[in-house]
């Protein structure tokens, strides 16, 4: 059992809700990386140290160059750009733990918030969407890679149009044919079932997420004092 498993569906929503909130409001720079910081540590605790080190590269890098080089009138890169990174950094982080657990959890979760049936399958399918399709991505890179059209780096840059037609367009049409298929299988599911339904998962909070949540809130309220 992996260890992002045990995390509860409505405590990913609400760390989710709070990171975007403290995006938004957070005002200061020590503040706002004291929370990036405690995001890096909720993803190395759960088994994604990888993904945690890149974020917090990407995100030094950032504020670095927002506080140092652009002051010092170096604009090679958009400041509005780093500006859009800096602030979306922190909800990007939250929301990938909360695609990270099964979606079931989702579900439930909105079906529990009584949200309109139509509004439920839309979400439904995005949720499993994404993980999908970045799989079918992977496995397109890999024929790719097997047919010779990918080779090094310096390849990719020097024919970058065709690389992303013998990536995009079969990607494209992809997308298409599995939000169908999640579309159908939702509906075969029972989704647009008008009896209440049960889950498998429990909406229960446990100590993990009553931990998650609190320390999260507290940060929340130290970002905005």
């Amino acid at each position: 059992m992996r260890k992002i498993d045990s995390l509860g569906g409505l405590a990913c929503l609400l760390l989710t809700l709070i990171s975007c909130t403290v995006s938004i409001f957070t005002k200061d720079y020590y503040m706002h990386a004291l929370f990036v910081g405690w995001l890096c540590m909720l993803l190395a605790y759960f088994g994604f140290i990888k993904q945690s080190i890149i974020y917090f590269m990407i995100y030094s890098f950032t504020t670095f160059w927002l506080l140092k080089m652009i002051p010092s009138g170096v604009v090679i890169i958009s400041p509005m750009l780093l500006g859009m990174l800096y602030k979306f950094i922190v909800p990007i982080m939250a929301g990938f733990l909360t695609f990270k657990i099964p979606s079931g959890k989702l579900i439930s979760i909105f079906h529990k918030l009584m949200l309109p049936r139509n509004f439920v399958l839309i979400l439904t399918v995005i949720i499993r969407f994404v993980p999908t399709i970045a799989g079918e991505f992977r496995t397109i890179k890999e024929a790719m890679k097997v047919r010779g059209f990918t080779g090094n780096f310096f390849h990719i840059l020097s024919n970058p149009l065709r690389t992303l037609e013998y990536a995009i367009v079969p990607l494209i049409f992809r997308s298409i044919k599995v939000g169908d298929e999640l579309s159908a299988a939702a509906i075969v599911r029972g989704i647009e079932n008008p009896i209440k339904r049960d889950s498998y998962y429990s909406n229960k909070l446990c100590k993990l997420d009553i931990i998650i949540i609190t320390a999260s809130f507290v940060l929340f309220i130290l970002c905005l004092i």
